[in-house]
């Protein structure tokens, strides 16, 4: 409101200095002229001051009337009666269109000029102009709170949605955590328990062989070269998986780099394969592809989220097919299982964020395709999912090849 008014008084000082500059032609007095020049003239210089921005309705309809007392006082000094009924008419509706004014001050305004009309012999031509003005003024003014409100309500529910977004992806982020940990523990127990055991091992042959013979330093040496391949192996795997937990932190990492899309499916297979049911097969046809230009947390995250919802779809028997191909300058990733599949009529707005209610609690639906998508469409590809219910789903993931 206050810069609609702001931007009104300066509306209401140019049509001013126009009525002065057209008075001069002679259909008015010279000092009527200059008087409506000096008014436009202060009424420009107050709105320029910052301390005048919270009253620039009440400057706007001071101004207003002021300008259309002077133009109808002049027709007692012989001024032409249709210009001075022009000017006292246009500033008022410049006022009550331009100006938020509310059906009172637009009374008063008109409640001024009538008392000058009735000076001058207009009376009833004033009466009527302060009727229109005042539907019109009152007209612009709910018009201008209904918009207001309307933005209002627009800031508080995008601030509340966002709200919403950042609750349901924290809850998506917390629940895919709890699931790769789950599969984490399982990958690091297995080079956990073969480096204590190969320790243990390597002391007590070391031990054995500074009381042996000669003749059985040779085989106690054999199987201290083999205990440390054995140990060098499971320091290498642990390495892997501390590479594929970095892979998934810091997914607002800004910078990009060459990754190659065959390791990155790897890696997520071996984050994912933990969680599926006993005899879940993964069938991988990595073919050889150019590296892409990627955040590879990013996409890992993305691999990682789509192999879930794979593995959670599965029932007996089940199977995930994984393949890589370049198609022209696009890199094209498949995943296809053979479960439950989804229902066409959640099929046609899976990637739309939504909320659920599930047991008298709100829970989040489709976020991390959601997330996935948007992360897809940054890096300049696309997801595209097809399902048949009871018969399995494919995704496809498409992103262009680094040049």
């Amino acid at each position: 409101m206050l810069s609609v008014s702001y931007q009104g008084v300066r509306a209401i000082a140019a049509v001013e200095a126009a009525a002065a500059i057209g008075a001069v032609a002679g259909v008015m007095p010279a000092a009527t002229a200059l008087s409506l020049l000096i008014l436009g003239a202060a009424t420009f210089g107050i709105a320029s001051l910052s301390a005048s921005y919270p009253y620039g309705r009440m400057l706007a309809g001071c101004s207003a009337v002021a300008g259309g007392v002077i133009a109808v006082r002049s027709m007692l000094s012989g001024g032409a009666a249709d210009y001075a009924l022009g000017v006292a008419t246009l500033l008022l509706l410049v006022a009550v269109t331009a100006v938020p004014m509310r059906p009172l001050e637009c009374l008063l305004m008109g409640a001024t000029l009538v008392a000058v009309g009735l000076e001058c012999g207009h009376l009833w031509f004033f009466a009527m102009l302060t009727l229109g003005a005042v539907l019109i003024g009152g007209t612009q003014y709910a018009h201008r709170r209904i918009q207001y409100a309307s933005s209002v309500d627009a800031l508080h529910n995008s601030s509340d949605l966002r709200e919403y977004q950042s609750q349901a992806m924290r809850a998506e982020s917390t629940t895919t955590m709890v699931r790769l940990t789950a599969a984490l523990a399982h990958e690091l127990s297995s080079p956990i328990g073969a480096l204590t055991s190969g320790i243990e091992t390597l002391v007590a042959v070391c031990a054995r062989q500074a009381q042996s013979p000669p003749e059985a330093q040779q085989r106690l040496t054999g199987m201290q070269a083999d205990l440390r391949r054995s140990l060098q192996d499971s320091l290498d795997r642990l390495r892997k998986i501390v590479n594929r937990i970095q892979r998934l932190t810091n997914l607002d990492e800004a910078v990009t780099q060459q990754a190659n899309l065959n390791e990155l499916v790897n890696e997520a297979v071996s984050l994912v394969k933990a969680q599926g049911p006993t005899g879940t097969r993964f069938d991988l046809d990595l073919q050889p592809v150019p590296d892409v230009t990627c955040r590879p947390q990013r996409l890992m995250s993305v691999l990682c989220s789509l192999l879930t919802n794979s593995v959670q779809a599965l029932t007996v028997e089940g199977r995930i097919a994984i393949t890589t191909q370049q198609r022209d300058s696009v890199l094209e990733v498949r995943i296809e299982d053979n479960g439950c599949g989804i229902p066409a009529d959640q099929l046609v707005r899976i990637f739309d964020p939504r909320f659920e209610v599930s047991g008298g609690r709100v829970s989040t639906g489709n976020w991390s395709l959601f997330m996935s998508r948007q992360y897809m469409k940054e890096h300049g590809g696309d997801i595209r999912i097809q399902s048949r219910e009871g018969k399995g789903t494919t995704v496809c993931l498409t992103l262009p090849a680094a040049s």
